[in-house]
């Protein structure tokens, strides 16, 4: 039975929604996954034209360890590589135990126009395994953009799945999330970021995150975040030295407890 218990909270919480494959890297999720304007990475999995922020090709592993089950855990991959004024990415993450995993593999692409604009678009496969009913297979598009209205206030807009895309298999009932997102930063100094975003799944209720990132030494930054549906905190702490950064978060989910995960870059 206790070898069970991680399957049944998957079934429950992830099946319908599937909130495993949206998993945006520990500096983001320390921010309270208030992303929408915020460039980083990881914006490979929140708003595709937030990767035109990175300046050489960086490479990222993150992992995440959901507590209350013995096997439960995600681990993600992340390369971005920027060329003129474009920039692409891939993005790979794996979701679940030993009875049921998802997989998202994404390729992206972002255009910066100057420095007030960038656009970004991505592309999806999504694979889930169930042992016993199978798997299905599917594929979607995420679309984003971005806008500098000034060197402290930014603005972005982005859409997961905006096609609705669904797995076919008859015997896998669940779905790829359809979902708009729009948020903004202000940064009154070089060393202080706030985002907020409002999201929109179709199938439930608006979220609100808000997020702040300081960067408290030249080598530590410190994070934390909110968001409300349904309410969790989130604190991190990101750690840079030279061309290597390391960042550490923890999420705290009312049902499901504490999610520590932590993320390892290198730019090259």
């Amino acid at each position: 039975m206790r070898r069970n218990l991680p399957l049944f909270f998957i079934l429950s919480f992830t099946i319908s929604h599937t909130f495993g494959q949206y998993n945006q890297g520990a500096r983001l999720t320390a921010m309270g996954n208030a992303s929408a304007a915020v460039k980083d990475v990881w914006s490979l999995n929140a708003n595709p034209a937030g990767i035109t922020g990175k300046k050489s090709p960086v490479a990222t592993l993150n992992y995440a360890r959901y507590l209350f089950g013995d096997e439960l855990s995600e681990q993600s991959f992340a390369f971005v590589l920027p060329f003129d004024n474009n920039f692409a990415g891939i993005s790979i993450n794996r979701y679940g135990i030993s009875e049921f995993n998802e997989i998202k593999a994404g390729f992206g692409l972002a255009k910066s126009f100057g420095d007030a604009l960038s656009i970004g678009m991505k592309g999806n496969i999504h694979q889930i395994k169930i042992t016993n009913y199978g798997n299905a297979t599917t594929f979607s598009v995420d679309a984003g953009v971005n806008y500098a209205l000034n060197k402290r206030i930014g603005f972005g807009l982005y859409v997961n799945n905006p096609s609705s895309q669904e797995y076919k298999a008859t015997n896998v009932e669940t779905h790829i999330p359809t979902a708009i997102h729009l948020g903004g930063t202000y940064a009154p100094s070089n060393k202080l970021i706030l985002a907020a975003t409002v999201s929109k799944d179709f199938d439930s209720k608006f979220d609100v995150a808000i997020g702040v990132d300081y960067k408290f030494y030249e080598l530590l930054s410190l994070r934390g975040g909110l968001s409300a549906k349904p309410f969790k905190q989130y604190f991190g702490i990101g750690l840079n030295y030279q061309k290597l950064m390391m960042d550490i978060a923890i999420e705290s989910h009312p049902q499901i407890g504490y999610t520590p995960q932590i993320g390892l870059s290198y730019a090259f």
